[in-house]
Order: structure tokens, then sequence, then C-alpha cells
């Protein structure tokens, strides 16, 4: 007999535990391994993702107003940085309502600074409420500075309210 093993009677105890047992009537009575979830563990599980899909779908709603806020944040940064970047390329000596009307660069009016560009830029289908200026005014004798502000309001399809605005200085030369 290896060493370890145990005997009962005329078995070891492997042969003992792995065959069917016989009863006094002589029938095999094997002993029944279950295999699979129990109803508690399965409706624990139910629970538990139940449980996490609220909250994610508490959360969704959230995520999905930042986005656009912050997509408009992105939209208008990259138009405000575009539009110093066209007066920087018209030049200090062409920053004049009819000069940069002509370059389509500001709207036909207002006639004085501080400029629009919603149409001219066709900003009106990409933000709600949206007002965009240019205003012009001299720094020094031999300098202007621009400053470039989009300004929208939110909505239902347009999340957030929100400001954005860049100055550049340009040099005469």
């Amino acid at each position: 007999m290896p060493p370890g093993e145990i005997t009962v009677g005329s078995q070891n105890m492997h042969s003992y535990l792995s065959e069917p047992r016989r009863t006094r009537n002589t029938t095999l009575v094997h002993k029944r391994r279950h295999s699979g979830f129990t109803l508690l563990e399965v409706a624990i599980a139910i629970f538990v993702l139940a449980a996490t899909a609220t909250i994610f779908a508490a959360y969704l709603p959230a995520a999905l107003k930042t986005g656009k806020m912050v997509g408009n944040h992105q939209q208008a940064s990259s138009l405000v940085q575009h539009k110093v970047d066209q007066l920087r390329g018209v030049g200090y000596g062409r920053l004049t309502y009819v000069e940069l009307k002509d370059a389509g660069i500001i709207d036909s009016s207002p006639m004085t600074s501080p400029y629009s560009f919603v149409t001219v830029d066709g900003l009106d289908p990409m933000f709600v409420n949206v007002v965009g200026t240019v205003k012009v005014e001299n720094f020094t004798a031999d300098i202007r500075k621009v400053t470039v502000t989009l300004t929208w309001t939110g909505s239902a399809a347009h999340q957030g309210d929100g400001t954005m605005s860049a100055q550049a200085l340009i040099a005469k030369g």
C-alpha cells in the first residue's frame, strides 16, 4: 500500500470515494456533482450588472454635454486663431474697414470697430446666438492691437455658453 493511503475494510479510501456505493437493496447510488450556478449566484450577478448599467446610464448625459462643450471650445479656439492669422496676413497698413471687408475677413456691417465676422465665416450653423468681433486699435504709433472675440450661448442642441478671445500686436513694417 502506498504511503498516506487509508484503507476502509478491503478497499482503499480513493476507490471508496470515487466508486458508487451500494445500499442495502444493492442499488447503486451515485453522488451527484452539481455543475453551473445556483439561483442566488445568478440573481447577484444580475443585480451587479443592473447596478453598473444604472450608474453608467446616469453619467452618460453629463459626459455627452461635456463633450459638446469641449467641442464648442475647440472649434471657437480654432476660429479665433484663424481670424488672428488672417489679420496678421493683411498687415499693419491694411487694418481698415475697406481693406478687411475686401479681403473677406469681416462682414459688411458694422463699418466701425469692433467689426463683425459672423456672416463671412458662416458661424450661425456652428454656434447658437454667436457674436464674433474684431477690434482694431492703435497700441503705439507703429503697432496696432487686434482683439478677436467669439461669444455664444447654449441650447439643447449646442450645450454650454462660452467666450473665446485672442489678441495680437501687428507692427508697421
